[in-house]
Formats: structure tokens, sequence, C-alpha cells
């Protein structure tokens, strides 16, 4: 019984298009997020990548197409966390605003994902990372199957996006979770996710890394893009 239910998608785009004020930022998008994996959307600036989570959340409508959601539980953590830094509030009172979870709830979180002593901190004094995780057991609090994270780390160094995708793998093992990740890391991307979805406002091509690697449509797309440097640990980084 189980197999049959992992088999299902928990999202569906069938045709999906969405014009906004007369120009078109996605086109005849069709694709399937399936169970307890981790996906990711890559493509160029203004390809149209953050506009198919907006689609999945339903905070934009297709012009054109259908999205099915098979399932409400939905986290989200949007690529940049606007507010007011003077305020002050809390790690653990912004969860609590939030999440309305109950406070062992929220401290059990926090020492999950070892950000517990930021529980007292001030959310104004927070780092890029720190900020991340947090909105991230924000995310966790509402007990999701699927997590959106549109560019997680944006803002992180080298060795902060590696640690950060490691702990995102870590987080989707223990909690079974589907996680989708809106990145222009390819490198990291490629390492850690199962299924790729290259997009250029259509689906330029999709499938398993090493498979999506060796298309022609990708290498077309994301040849002049892929300069190779080597980071600290003296990794090959494209």
């Amino acid at each position: 019984m189980s197999k049959k239910i992992d088999s299902k998608p928990l999202i569906e785009l069938e045709n999906v298009s969405l014009t906004l004020s007369g120009q078109s930022i996605v086109k005849d998008i069709s694709l399937s997020i399936m169970p307890n994996e981790i996906v990711s959307l890559i493509g160029l600036n203004g390809a149209g990548k953050s506009t198919i989570l907006k689609l999945i959340l339903g905070i934009h409508k297709p012009t054109d197409g259908k999205v099915t959601r098979h399932t409400k539980r939905i986290g989200y953590v949007p690529q940049k966390f606007e507010f007011d830094r003077t305020i002050p509030l809390s790690v653990h009172e912004l969860l609590k605003i939030y999440s309305q979870a109950s406070d062992p709830k929220i401290e059990a979180k926090l020492k999950e994902l070892s950000i517990h002593h930021l529980r007292a901190r001030n959310i104004g004094a927070l780092s890029g990372g720190e900020m991340q995780r947090v909105l991230i057991v924000n995310a966790l609090l509402m007990e999701p199957e699927l997590i959106l994270l549109d560019e997680p780390t944006s803002g992180l160094d080298v060795l902060g996006e590696k640690d950060f995708y490691c702990s995102i793998e870590e987080i989707q093992k223990k909690y079974k979770l589907t996680v989708v990740i809106v990145s222009h890391d390819i490198h990291l991307v490629f390492k850690h996710a199962k299924t790729i979805f290259c997009v250029d406002h259509c689906l330029v091509c999709h499938g398993h890394p090493e498979q999506v690697k060796k298309s022609d449509a990708f290498k077309k797309l994301f040849g002049p893009h892929l300069v190779p440097f080597k980071h600290h640990e003296n990794e090959p980084h494209s």
C-alpha cells in the first residue's frame, strides 16, 4: 500500500503558463514532484524558477493549464525575509507568532537543528545563514510534507553553502520530506538533488542529475556560465 502512495506525485503542473502585465513568465510547463526526494529548479536569472514556486503555493494562478496539489502541508522559505531589524523580537518569539507551535515543540526543533543557542537572540542580530536556519525551523514546525526553498544560500559563502546543503539532505532523510530548491549553485545542486528541472521560461530538460548533465539543451543553456574554480577544500566547483 505504501508503495502506491509513494508513487503518487505531491504536485503536478500540466501545461501551465503564466502571463503577468502582458509578459509571458512561464510557458507550457508540465512537471511532477514526487514524494521523499530533493528536487531542484535551475535556470538563469529571470527564467521563471521562483514563479513556479509561487504557482505551486497558489500565490499566482496560471493563465493556462492546471496545478494539482496532493498535499496541503507545504512549508515555504522565501528568497528574502523582509523585516524591521529594530523590532525587539527574539527567535523564539518569531517562531511562536508564525508557527503557533507550543513552547516545548519550538525548543525541541531548535535543538534538532543545532540552533537552540539562538533562541533568545534578537532576529535583527542574526546572520544570513542563521536566519535561513530559523526559517527552516519555522517551516518544519508546520509538519509539512513538502518544503519549498527559494535561493536559500543567497548571501552565504562557499563553505556556508556546502554546509547548508548537507543539513538539508539530513533534514530530508530524517523527516522523509520532499524538498524543492531553487538555486544557481549547479555544482551543489547536482551533488545533492535526485531530480533536476532546468527552466528557461519553459521546461528545457529534466531528470536525474547525470541525465541532465549530458543533455544538449542543458549544455546550450549553461555552457557559457559553467566556469570551474577551486574552493577552500580544492574541490572542483562550477
